[in-house]
């Protein structure tokens, strides 16, 4: 009995470790990711015309880059993204167009935070200076039921250019820091992060598994052969003491 306790035990031992050790490696591999994910958002912002100019398809390697913008709000170009959530609630984006330069200078749209409710006050005016993250313009198929408002269903370079007269960027920016009154709107796009990042850390974790696993086919291989050994002693012992028939 001893001897399958102290078996026991130290399988279960070498399975907890294994599998502590996998999920470990697991996290790790997860954080990898995600962190690479990040990576453009945390560099030095730079100005817009450093990544793309007004007339450029947008730079998918720059993808959530930050970038420095200043220019003239265009508050009359100003309008709402439709079922954007912030902490579980639905709302709205607000969107206004900056003209980068002066104010008859192609415009790029900023959007400067979440709202909860249309708001005309929460629009800037005049000169305009912030960081923003560049992002793609968005195509989901939404309608919008009624053009006549505010209040589109995506943030489309079509929607928008029709509410200025500027020249409008292939590409829209969320502010890093939201306006006054607002609350921060989170990406919509990050960089896509490759097949093999972290893959080591992912390799690791399935080799502790693994380990684990061969550990417990190993006890359960050892109880089952245990239990033949006892069962083959328990029937010869009832052979031996059985009665003999003269």
């Amino acid at each position: 009995m001893k001897r399958l306790i102290g078996f026991t035990a130290l399988a279960l031992v070498l399975v907890a470790i294994a599998g502590a050790l996998g999920a470990w490696q697991l996290r790790a591999w997860q954080d990898r990711r995600e962190s690479e994910a990040r990576d453009l958002t945390q560099l030095t912002p730079v100005p817009l015309r450093e990544v793309m100019g007004p007339d450029d398809p947008f730079p998918g390697t720059d993808l959530g880059r930050p970038v420095s913008l200043e220019g003239e709000w265009l508050p009359g170009g100003a309008f709402y993204v439709s079922d954007r959530e912030h902490a579980g609630t639905a709302g709205l984006w607000l969107v206004v167009p900056l003209a980068v330069g002066a104010a008859t200078d192609p415009a790029i749209p900023v959007v400067l935070g979440w709202t909860e409710d249309v708001d005309p006050s929460l629009v800037p005016t005049g000169a305009g200076s912030l960081t923003g993250w560049l992002q793609p313009p968005e195509g989901n198929g939404s309608f919008d039921d009624d053009p006549s408002d505010d209040v589109v269903p995506q943030l489309r370079t079509a929607d928008a250019i029709q509410r200025v007269d500027n020249d409008l960027y292939s590409a829209y920016a969320v502010a890093t820091s939201p306006s006054a009154g607002l609350s921060p709107a989170p990406l919509d796009a990050l960089p896509e992060v490759g097949w093999f990042s972290a893959l080591r850390n992912l390799l690791d974790a399935l080799e502790r598994w693994f380990f684990g696993g061969f550990a417990a086919f190993v006890w359960w291989r050892w109880l089952r052969d245990e239990q033949a050994v006892r069962t083959a002693a328990s029937a010869a012992r009832q052979i031996d003491d059985a009665p003999s028939v003269d």
